[in-house]
């Protein structure tokens, strides 16, 4: 580790933590957690109970979910580390004053605290879970259009500052954790909240933000070469249908995705009575919802089926990964889907470059699988019911969904905007 920065990583990967038992504190195959938090004891007495109490939070709030588990782990974590390392004090000592310190610090953190690039925390060696001594807590966001120029990261450093979506997650993530503590009768008192309420940083943002989504140019550019990709190799009949899913079935990749609590198979597939087709889904939340599947999907659900040895509509008893990996078993991760879909992005954007679409190429590198879910539902929005688009989308209300893809409001305003004259009438 850098001289100026003396902190390491206390928590592994969400599978790492899974794999502790619940009454053991401290993994036997990853010493350096036990040795770093002991050594805090010299300045910090209830250094050691911080840390129990943080990981029976994490296994509390975020054991069944892997998004719940980074998020919570990733601000506990910083939260930890600044108490013992900065404040030199337990995290039940912390005042007012206290907190509103870390409040300075995560907004603009040290630049020794600051990663250039997302980098694990721990790497095996020889059978041990050692530091990777690259991480830091904190990381600079390069924008994905941006990642393959000359970047100064000196200056990304000396520049940056906590966005407003992460604040407002490291209020909401110390509130949880702090009311927990009190719970546990280990923290006194919860004052996260009469902070945030008083804090110089946050912005009571009134505006909207547009869903990122594809042009209707760019989809049909990425279905065309993608299809294109799939006749040529047939090991690309995956990035296919995956595409066409994820599109059309409004899903967040996370839904396709091998996860350690649900594995989709082509059995998720399923008829009714009336032979409608249907596709089971394990969302955000693990709450199962069932999208109801196009028509026009299912010759892409047949082609992928007949590249696999497969035929027919799935029968549900089968038990088949619903996408396979090309080498090993089981399902690919999220990270393993987003690599594929890059490849089909990628494509397209060669695609549109040679034919003279240059602006709109140039707005394809910046998307994200997310995009596809975007584009599908802000595609169908108009011709569907509001009530079964939030349905299908997993939103718990539908003005979620009238909030994110129809935003009627600002479509009218903007359409009485454009009336405005600079000269008198």
């Amino acid at each position: 580790m850098s001289e100026l920065f003396n902190a390491e990583p206390l928590f592994d990967s969400h599978r790492h933590f899974q794999q502790l038992h619940k009454n053991q504190l401290f993994s036997d195959d990853n010493p350096n957690v036990k040795i770093f938090v002991e050594s805090v004891t010299d300045d910090v007495d209830d250094a050691v109970d911080d840390y129990k109490y943080t990981k029976e939070f994490l296994q509390s709030k975020g054991r069944r979910n892997e998004a719940t588990y980074n998020l919570f782990r990733g601000e506990t974590e910083k939260f930890l580390l600044w108490a013992w390392l900065v404040a030199k004090k337990s995290v039940v000592q912390l005042k007012r004053r206290d907190l509103e310190s870390y409040i300075d610090f995560v907004h603009k953190p040290p630049h020794q605290w600051i990663a250039t690039n997302v980098y694990a925390r721990y790497e095996n060696r020889n059978g041990i879970r050692s530091v990777n001594e690259n991480w830091r807590p904190f990381t600079i966001k390069i924008p994905k259009a941006q990642r393959l120029d000359n970047i100064d990261f000196q200056k990304k450093k000396q520049n940056y500052q906590c966005s407003q979506d992460n604040l407002k997650a490291t209020f909401s993530v110390l509130n949880v954790f702090y009311d927990y503590l009190v719970t546990e009768d280990y923290a006194f008192g919860n004052a996260i909240a009469s902070v945030k309420k008083d804090c110089p940083y946050l912005i009571k943002d009134s505006s909207f933000t547009e869903v990122k989504r594809l042009s209707s140019l760019q989809w049909d550019y990425i279905l065309e070469s993608t299809t294109k990709m799939a006749d040529d190799n047939e090991d690309h009949e995956r990035t296919l249908f995956i595409i066409a899913s994820l599109k059309t079935l409004y899903l967040r990749v996370s839904e396709l995705s091998e996860r350690s609590n649900w594995s989709p198979v082509m059995g998720h597939f399923w008829q009714d009575k009336d032979k409608n087709h249907w596709f089971k889904v394990f969302g955000k939340g693990s709450k199962q919802r069932d999208v109801s599947v196009p028509d026009s999907f299912l010759k892409y659900l047949h082609r992928y089926r007949e590249s696999r040895g497969l035929n027919g509509f799935p029968l549900s008893s089968e038990t088949d990964p619903l996408i396979n990996k090309i080498k090993g078993s089981g399902g690919p991760t999220s990270r393993q889907l987003r690599r594929v879909v890059q490849q089909a992005f990628d494509f397209a954007y060669q695609q549109m470059v040679q034919e003279g679409f240059n602006d709109e190429a140039q707005t394809l590198k910046e998307a994200t699988t997310h995009w596809l879910r975007h584009t599908g539902a802000s595609m169908d929005i108009e011709s569907r019911p509001l009530k079964h688009m939030a349905d299908e989308l997993g939103h718990a209300s539908m003005g979620t969904t009238d909030r994110v893809y129809v935003q009627s409001d600002h479509l009218e305003r903007a359409k009485s905007g454009k009336k405005r004259l600079i000269e008198s009438r």
